[in-house]
């Protein structure tokens, strides 16, 4: 009796310690887990460690590696995903994590194997391919001498990061302690963001101080940018609300300077509760408003948008396209004064986390970006530059140093060096005058200059770097020079020989198609496929326009105007032309596929109806502005449920198509007619344009 009795007690003491246990492990999991959904990171770590110790849930061991990352726990997380990989147990995603991880800590060779290995697992992922291709090119753009980045006397320990120029110094983004808005977070002692203004005093930076106690709110105040003429600003700000996942939503904010304050901010146009609109950048004439959104119809993460100016209005966004936006995040877009976009993308090949990238805008279309490298980019996020061409200085932000900063740029002395030349005939060898030199890097154009009367000209160029300079100058052939700095002897010009030839003078007049009326101030873009430039030029008032170009080489001929169709001219003979027509657009215009034609009567899309679709997907190509709706009927009635549900197929089937060949979802509407007793067809009706 009595041993049984102390059989009982003990397994009674069993289970309340086992209970007891399990009760303190969830207790564990459960703060862990609060902790870890709002951001705080460092104090989530010891409570989901707890946990794993005892337990291999998989998602938990995720969410601690995960904070091991977010507080520059390196070595901790290393530890914890080789322990993940080693496991029977182990899924892609713990390939990827450790990839990752491996990338970031600079172990390309054997990050490109683990990312192989889990590229073999999901071979639909192409990020996974762009991240390998990351890994083979890492070290051509690894240079960190050619600049010199130093971190200004104005960081705190606090988020900060750059957004504009303005006036005589820089509005920064800043979560530093003040009195007009609370600590939002314990870790990292941010309390929400406000828009600071900093003066630049010789190579310090005053205290940075409020912008404006109009813009400024109880909530974050983000990404900003202003007019030319510093008149209007266009900021980022939330209002507090969340969606059902707790995310917050961006809204784009407009207000102008009038009588010596800020008025009361307007909500931007396309603002909106169901998605985020923010990190604004205007161009410097102020005709286009580029900005972040998560709105439908994009690639994933944020997508970089632009709106037109229309009036005193704003036109509908428009999706930078497949080249530009990836499934992942597109942040923190710049328009510089050299046209180039920058931005921030955690998609595109890169070193880890955001990476800068830039694009040029050629022939209606966005390059696809180059990586602007070290000292810009680190293996930890690295973004908002802003750049000053005058004073050929900018600004990055990166939280290489754990907290968000802002770091200042230029050029490195050390490394500059003068690239100079003299450029004359090759008979009689005489110098010629105001030749154009343009000086390239791997296609893009860095700078351009003229020669002087005895035939001169100069750049200011890094050491041991490649480039290539383009000759340019009427009546004279067009030439490409390569500049290997170590087969040139030390501080000795370049001699250029040009050899004369005539150019062709071509002079045409853009005219409206159906009234034969001239169009003024057509834009006029003369592509040289030979060398990869492009030459402007306008139409005058009564649509002429003249130019004078090199027959030994082959053009296009992109000719736009607001309002207008843009007609493009491919491989152009220079004998040929006498006048470029322009069709008008107009909203509700349709073009209708007549040959389109869907096999046993179903949705999918004929071969044929595919390359009718081709023709239009030209057009778009070519009018990045212009937004379409699809309509499809049929012929056949079964009445009218039916009908609706075989068009809204053959219409959806439409669409895809011409998401696939690169026109992004949220220039397309889709419309079921129902029946049609003329035709089963497909019609493309113009929704918007500018």
């Amino acid at each position: 009796m009595y041993k049984k009795l102390l059989t009982t007690i003990f397994v009674a003491l069993i289970l309340f310690i086992t209970q007891t246990s399990a009760y303190a492990q969830n207790k564990n999991l459960e703060k862990g887990q609060r902790f870890f959904a709002k951001k705080e990171y460092k104090l989530a770590i010891p409570f989901l460690k707890k946990y794993s110790l005892n337990h291999k849930d998989k998602a938990v061991k995720r969410d601690l590696f995960l904070c091991y990352l977010e507080t520059q726990q390196d070595n901790e997380a290393l530890k914890l995903v080789k322990r993940m990989i080693k496991n029977p147990e182990a899924e892609a995603v713990d390939f990827l994590n450790y990839a990752n991880l491996l990338k970031k800590l600079h172990n390309y060779q054997e990050a490109k194997e683990w990312y192989t290995k889990y590229s073999k697992l999901n071979p639909s992922d192409k990020i996974a391919k762009q991240h390998i291709q990351a890994c083979n090119i890492i070290n051509e753009i690894k240079d960190d001498s050619l600049y010199i980045a130093k971190p200004l006397n104005i960081n705190t320990s606090q988020t900060d990061y750059a957004t504009s120029f303005y006036k005589d110094g820089l509005v920064l983004v800043s979560g530093r302690s003040n009195k007009q808005s609370k600590q939002i977070n314990r870790e990292t002692r941010d309390h929400y963001f406000n828009l600071y203004f900093s003066k630049k005093i010789g190579t310090t930076y005053s205290i940075p101080k409020l912008l404006s106690e109009e813009l400024n709110s109880k909530y974050h105040e983000g990404s900003a940018c202003f007019s030319s003429n510093e008149k209007f600003i266009y900021f980022s700000r939330n209002k507090g609300t969340a969606d059902l996942n707790g995310q917050a939503r961006l809204h784009i904010y407009m207000s102008r300077f009038n009588n010596g304050k800020w008025d009361k901010p307007e909500l931007f146009l396309h603002a909106s509760d169901d998605y985020s609109t923010g990190h604004p950048s205007i161009s410097k004439e102020g005709k286009l408003l580029f900005f972040i959104s998560n709105m439908p119809g994009g690639y994933g993460g944020t997508d970089i948008y632009y709106c037109r100016k229309k009036g005193f209005s704003w036109g509908p966004p428009i999706n930078l396209g497949p080249s530009i936006n990836t499934s992942s995040n597109e942040m923190f877009p710049y328009i510089g004064e050299d046209q180039n976009l920058y931005f921030a993308s955690s998609g595109h090949v890169g070193f880890g986390g955001l990476d800068i990238f830039k694009s040029s805008f050629e022939q209606n279309h966005w390059n696809y970006p180059v990586n602007i490298g070290y000292p810009f980019n680190s293996d930890k996020d690295d973004f908002a530059y802003i750049f000053d061409h005058k004073k050929k200085m900018g600004y990055f932000s990166s939280n290489r140093n754990d907290s968000d900063d802002i770091f200042e740029f230029k050029s490195n002395p050390a490394k500059l060096k003068i690239l100079s030349g003299q450029i004359s005939k090759l008979r009689p060898k005489e110098p010629i005058d105001s030749v154009t030199v343009f000086l390239v890097d791997k296609n893009l154009i860095l700078d351009k200059t003229y020669t002087d009367p005895s035939g001169n000209f100069s750049f200011d160029i890094f050491k041991d770097k490649k480039y290539s300079l383009v000759i340019q100058k009427p009546d004279f052939k067009m030439k490409r020079v390569l500049y290997f700095p170590q087969n040139l002897v030390k501080n000795r010009n370049i001699k250029i020989r040009l050899e004369e030839s005539p150019w062709a003078n071509i002079k045409a007049f853009v005219k409206n198609q159906f009234s034969s009326n001239p169009i003024e101030n057509a834009k006029v873009e003369v592509v040289n496929k030979t060398y990869k430039l492009s030459t402007y030029y306008n139409t005058d008032s009564n649509g002429n326009f003249s130019l004078d170009i090199d027959t030994g080489n082959y053009y296009d001929l992109i000719v736009s105007k607001p309002g207008y169709f843009t007609t493009v001219l491919t491989n152009y003979m220079y004998d040929e032309i006498q006048s470029i027509d322009l069709i008008k657009t107009k909203r509700n215009q349709t073009i209708e596929l007549q040959t389109s034609t869907f096999p046993n009567q179903g949705w999918l899309l004929s071969e044929i109806t595919k390359g009718e679709l081709n023709n239009v997907i030209e057009i778009l190509n070519h009018n990045p502005d212009v937004l379409i709706e699809v309509r499809a009927s049929t012929k056949i009635d079964n009445g009218n449920r039916k009908n609706k549900e075989l068009c809204l197929k053959r219409a959806t089937e439409a669409m895809n198509y011409l998401i696939t060949q690169g026109i992004t979802a949220n220039r397309i509407k889709i419309n079921a007619v129902g029946f049609n007793t003329r035709s089963a067809t497909i019609v493309v009706k113009l929704v918007e344009s500018f």
